[in-house]
C-alpha cells in the first residue's frame, strides 16, 4: 500500500469521501436508484446488479431474477484451480486452498500415475528400451557449403527421467535423454544430446489409442539394452516401484501447472 493511501485510507471516485469505496458508496446507490426509477431499462438492470433488489425494496422475478443471480455469481470470488481446470458450475464458496475438487482429482492422479507408471517399467523392461539402448533418428543436418540434408542418425539412451512420468506428462515432456554417435562433423544446430518425450511402445495400448498425439515415435530401437531399469534397479528390487518417481507431493504441483 502506498504512502498516500495509509496516509488519507480509501477514497469514494464518486462522492470522494473517505471510509469507502465506487462499488459500496452509497451515494451512487441512492443515484442509481433515482435513475432508475425515471428511465428503467438499462438503469434498471444496473441497479439489481448493484443491489439484488428492485428500487421499491421487492425481490426481482423473470429476468431481473437472473440478472441478480448472475451479478451474484460475478461477486463471489472463485477458485483459481476450478477456473483453470474449467470445472463446471465449480469455483464458488471456496478457495484453491480448500477446493474439494483439487482434491479428489489430486488423489485420482496419484492412483492413476502409480498404475501408468508400473506399467510403463513393465513394458520397458520387456521391449529392453531404456538405459543403454541404441535408438535411430531420422534428422534434417548441416552437410556444408550451405547445405542440408536428411539422415539417420544413431544415439544412445544415457539418461530416463523415471521421476517425471505421469498422467499429465505423456504429450512432448521430455522422458529420455539421447546421445549421438555419429553426428557429421559439419552439423553445428544440434547437440550432442537430445532430449525426447517418452516413447509411444511404453504406453499401455488402451491408453496409447486415446490420441494420436500421446508420446513420440520418432526413434526407432536398434538395439535392446540389457539393463533398461538401471536408475530404477534399487527401487524395484524393493519392491518398491512408487518410490523410483517423485514424491506425489511434488509431482501434484507440476500436474497442476502443466494443465
Amino acid at each position: 500500500m502506498s504512502q498516500t493511501r495509509r496516509q488519507y485510507g480509501r477514497r469514494c471516485s464518486w462522492c470522494f469521501k473517505e471510509g469507502h469505496n465506487r462499488r459500496t458508496c452509497p451515494a451512487l446507490t441512492a443515484h442509481l436508484k433515482k435513475i432508475a426509477e425515471k428511465h428503467g431499462g438499462h438503469s434498471l438492470v444496473q441497479y439489481v446488479k448493484r443491489t439484488g433488489e428492485m428500487p421499491d425494496g421487492s425481490t426481482p422475478t423473470g429476468e431481473f431474477a437472473v440478472v441478480k443471480e448472475t451479478a451474484k455469481r460475478a461477486s463471489k470470488r472463485r477458485c483459481s484451480w476450478c477456473v483453470k481446470m474449467r470445472i463446471v458450475g465449480g469455483g464458488y464458496g471456496h478457495n484453491r486452498r480448500t477446493c474439494p475438487h483439487r482434491k479428489t482429482w489430486h488423489i485420482d492422479q496419484t492412483r492413476d500415475s502409480r498404475e501408468l507408471r508400473q506399467s510403463i517399467l513393465n513394458r520397458a523392461e520387456a521391449l529392453g528400451v531404456g538405459m543403454g539402448s541404441l535408438v535411430l533418428a531420422k534428422k534434417y543436418v548441416y552437410t556444408g557449403d550451405n547445405g542440408f540434408d536428411w539422415q539417420k542418425v544413431v544415439g544412445m539412451v544415457v539418461k530416463v527421467d523415471w521421476d517425471a512420468i505421469d498422467t499429465t506428462r505423456l504429450k512432448g515432456k521430455p522422458i529420455i535423454t539421447v546421445r549421438w554417435q555419429n553426428l557429421p562433423a559439419t552439423e553445428r544446430y544440434t547437440g550432442t544430446e537430445e532430449d525426447f518425450a517418452i516413447p509411444r511402445s511404453w504406453i499401455p495400448e488402451d491408453i496409447a489409442k486415446k490420441g494420436w498425439n500421446l508420446g513420440q515415435d520418432s526413434l526407432k530401437m536398434l538395439g535392446k539394452s540389457s539393463n533398461p531399469l538401471l536408475t530404477c534397479l534399487a527401487h524395484l528390487n524393493q519392491g518398491q516401484v512408487s518410490t523410483c518417481m517423485r514424491d506425489y507431493r511434488t509431482a501434484s504441483r507440476q500436474l497442476v501447472t502443466t494443465r
